[in-house]
């Protein structure tokens, strides 16, 4: 699977971060053009689809991309 990161709409919040039981999402130094830092995706190995950054992201900035299967 894959977690996207829409930064343009990311407002560093970090709630995303903050619920994400396998540390994927860890706030970055990077700013995006509304001069807000983003959140980065590391250990995305780790991520276990439990969706949570989805459901607590209040500015839908997080999609994760599952693979369709065979």
């Amino acid at each position: 699977m894959t977690v996207h990161i829409d930064t343009p709409l990311c407002k560093g919040c970090a709630l995303c971060a903050r619920y994400c039981p396998r540390d994927v999402l860890v706030m970055t130094e990077v700013t995006n053009r509304k001069g807000f830092n983003v959140v980065g995706v590391i250990n995305p190995e780790n991520c276990i689809n439990c969706r949570l950054c989805e459901m607590y992201c209040p500015d839908l900035a997080i999609a994760i991309e599952v693979p369709a299967k065979k």
